[in-house]
């Protein structure tokens, strides 16, 4: 079945999330040639087999349990058309009603009437057979609370705020508006997170107002300061986008420690950036999804933060302006009505393919996977996690961790048991602390653990370098499921010998591997004939890889060479020589070595420039818009670095060797060179040379690299992997003489 015709169900009256969750939804899908309409769940069509037939799935927004809906999912069970319920706010869970602001401030009979409500939508979301939310921690909550495949769409925009956004000029000089969309009045907690800081700017600020868009007690909140508060009307949606470009900055604060809060849609974020107007908000999943603190917007948590952030933007015109113009560009990527509609698009054909009664079959193809924005695992799982000992800027390390990381929040039960490979770490708290402050804190709910000698019994095993996958496989009785987190093909890294064969022998063990990226799992099956895995592809943080807003205004042409001398897959001299070449044959080409260490190039045999380490992981973005080709090499599986650079519209020049361009998705998104300095540099000259080349490379890569996820929908991903894998494993152990096809 095919994603042809879509009908929404409006079970609610919730005016503004109807017009984002359905209306906005039914204007991206038409601008991808989808079908879709609407309807009332009232209306005796939703129960009538000759129109509903003709749909390929039904979304239910909002809507209660009624005797017409439950009629309705019968009808739709019969013709095997799947049902979404989806949700946008956290009032589906009956038990979180004293952590709602506007519940407290109810009446008994409007407290009964609401709580009826909550339990109503919970039924209704309960029947569906799919859930779709607008958070990451909606979709992780209605996971669990549900038990359904949840996958997550975010709040998107439609071409007529697109249109008004475009005609407003924004703020340019005078008075300067701290705006805030309350929207309605639920918002007085959420308010007070800020109030102590703004008190201090309204009365340090002359020229600095608050404009308050919706209702708020002000005369409590801002005593005395009545007169620096502008009020606005609640507004309609086209309206509040011409209000929102007149702000000098948007505020969203929010009372962090509810998990009603934590639910909350990053929209207030999203309004104002369409006219480059940054936002500081408080610490709420959806917003830190979104934003990179100093980069696109500003994170608050305490008083002084506010009162820091505040600070920031007033007192740097420069920097705020550089923040509205990339949350501007962040939404124009992601939000405007042909994203959303892909978006779109991608979710229900993922769910229709889930739908659909289908054998699983053998072999790299099942790489096509659940989707990664949030396959919901049935039950939590004890995963132990074996690793070599962590070290300083380690990718790999910082991969692992980071699925920890994820994995655990989602609910699962992580161990870490690390090999005590030198005498740096004698202790587990040791290793956690290092752990945190060179990457970033775990949650790893069954500890870190130096050594290997007491791994538990757990429901999954995991090595994630070939030393550990002999320990995984002596240990091999204690879980039912062994997988190997493979992030390149390790042999590769040692000459023939010892360690080459040692590494060779651990693909014959017959782990479940998942991989980082195709490339290696490729390699596995053209090697040693694995046909069942699955890969991830990389995260990309899209707040600091992105195109640039315009073209680069410098004639001057520049090269950015990742520079690795100490990492023979790198091919630091081949690289050397090919640039030689170019500096001599084209002399005004600037040409910068980054990557490494400064003291580490040297004996160079030409002029070039010593980026080195850059002081910001953000400032590689901006390296990467500044300069027309990037050299990158690796005779093995890529780094995150040639993606970045796609991402940001560079084009790449990488080496032609191992099936690489299984790694980029096909020849035509990069340019591959033979193992020479000659032909190096000739595939530099061709993009330098040519304007439509570099041109069409650059596009290629932008449009490859929105196809890698973020970090939560990676690991989303290898959540999803490890539970299907587990289940069958189970499966095959409770019924051993079954016929289970691939």
């Amino acid at each position: 079945m095919s994603l042809d015709k879509v009908l929404f169900i409006l079970g609610c009256n919730e005016g503004p999330s109807a017009r984002y969750r359905v209306f906005n939804h039914i204007e991206a899908l038409q601008g991808l040639g989808i079908a879709a309409e609407w309807m009332w769940d009232i209306h005796p069509e939703i129960r009538e087999e000759s129109y509903m037939r003709d749909f390929s799935i039904v979304v239910n927004f909002r809507g209660g349990y009624s005797d017409r809906l439950e009629e309705m999912h019968r009808l739709l069970k019969r013709l095997s058309i799947p049902t979404v319920y989806d949700i946008d706010d956290l009032v589906f869970d009956p038990s979180l009603t004293d952590q709602i602001d506007a519940y407290r401030k109810m009446d008994a009979q409007g407290q009964g009437d609401y709580l009826a409500g909550m339990q109503s939508i919970e039924r209704a979301m309960k029947a569906a057979d799919y859930v779709t939310t607008s958070t990451s921690y909606l979709a992780d909550y209605a996971s669990r609370f549900t038990g359904k495949p949840t996958w997550i769409i975010p709040f998107g925009v439609n071409d007529r705020q697109v249109e008004i956004a475009q005609a407003m000029s924004g703020y340019s000089a005078g008075p300067r508006f701290i705006t805030y969309l309350s929207g309605t009045a639920t918002h007085e907690r959420d308010f007070a997170e800020a109030v102590d800081a703004l008190r201090r700017i309204l009365a340090e600020y002359d020229d600095v107002y608050l404009k308050l868009v919706g209702p708020l007690d002000i005369e409590t909140h801002l005593p005395g300061l009545q007169h620096k508060v502008i009020r606005v009307p609640f507004m309609d949606w086209k309206n509040l986008v011409m209000e929102a470009a007149s702000a000098y900055v948007n505020i969203a604060p929010f009372e962090a420690a509810s998990p009603f809060c934590q639910s909350k849609s990053d929209l207030k974020y999203v309004e104002p950036a369409l006219s480059g107007v940054p936002t500081i908000a408080s610490p709420v999943r959806s917003f830190q999804d979104s934003i990179t603190h100093g980069v696109n917007g500003m994170i608050a948590e305490t008083a002084d933060d506010w009162y820091a952030a505040f600070k920031v933007v007033l007192d740097d015109r420069q920097l705020r302006s550089r923040m509205g113009a990339a949350a501007k560009r962040d939404v124009e990527r992601e939000r405007f009505p042909g994203s959303i509609g892909r978006k779109l698009v991608d979710v229900y054909r993922n769910i229709i393919e889930s739908h659909r009664p289908v054998a699983r079959r053998s072999g790299v193809q099942n790489v096509a996977a659940p989707d990664p924005a949030g396959l919901g695992s049935k039950k939590p799982l004890r995963i132990a996690w074996v690793i070599p000992q962590p070290f300083e800027a380690s990718g790999g390390h910082r991969n692992i961790f980071r699925a920890i990381r994820y994995l655990s929040e989602f609910g699962h039960s992580c161990s870490l048991h690390v090999l005590p490979d030198n005498h740096r770490f004698s202790r587990g708290d040791e290793i956690r602390k290092f752990i945190a402050d060179e990457f970033f804190d775990i949650i790893a709910t069954d500890g870190v653990f130096h050594g290997v000698d007491n791994i538990p019994e757990c429901d999954v095993l995991v090595c994630t370098y070939w030393t550990t996958a002999y320990v995984v496989k002596d240990n091999a009785e204690k879980a039912p499921l062994h997988v190997y987190f493979l992030q390149d093909y390790e042999p590769m890294f040692f000459p023939m010998g010892t360690d080459y064969v040692r590494a060779c022998e651990t693909y014959r063990f017959g782990f479940y591997p998942i991989t980082s990226g195709p490339w290696p799992l490729r390699m596995l099956e053209k090697e040693w004939g694995v046909e069942h895995g699955a890969f991830f592809r990389f995260p990309i943080d899209r707040g600091i890889y992105h195109a640039p807003a315009l073209p680069r205004s410098n004639p001057s042409k520049r090269i950015a060479y990742f520079a690795r001398p100490d990492m023979p897959r790198r091919c630091y001299p081949l690289g050397v020589s090919a640039l030689e070449i170019v500096k001599r044959e084209r002399p005004d080409v600037e040409i910068l070595f980054y990557g490494d260490k400064s003291e580490k190039f040297q004996h160079v045999p030409f002029e070039f420039t010593n980026v080195g380490m850059t002081p910001q992981i953000s400032d590689l973005g901006d390296l990467y818009r500044s300069v027309d080709v990037g050299v990158c090499f690796s005779t093995t599986n890529p780094s995150l670095v040639p993606f970045e650079m796609m991402a940001c519209g560079l084009p790449v020049v990488d080496l032609d060797v191992n099936g690489n361009e299984v790694s980029y998705g096909g020849r035509e998104n990069c340019m591959l060179a033979a193992a020479s300095p000659r032909d190096i540099a000739d595939k530099i000259y061709a993009i330098l040379d040519d304007p439509e080349k570099a041109a069409d490379l650059a596009g290629r890569g932008i449009e490859y690299a929105r196809e890698f996820p973020t970090e939560v929908e990676m690991v989303r991903l290898i959540e999803g992997y490890m539970v299907d894998e587990f289940e069958r494993m189970t499966n095959m152990r409770n019924f051993p003489n079954s016929k289970t096809n691939f």
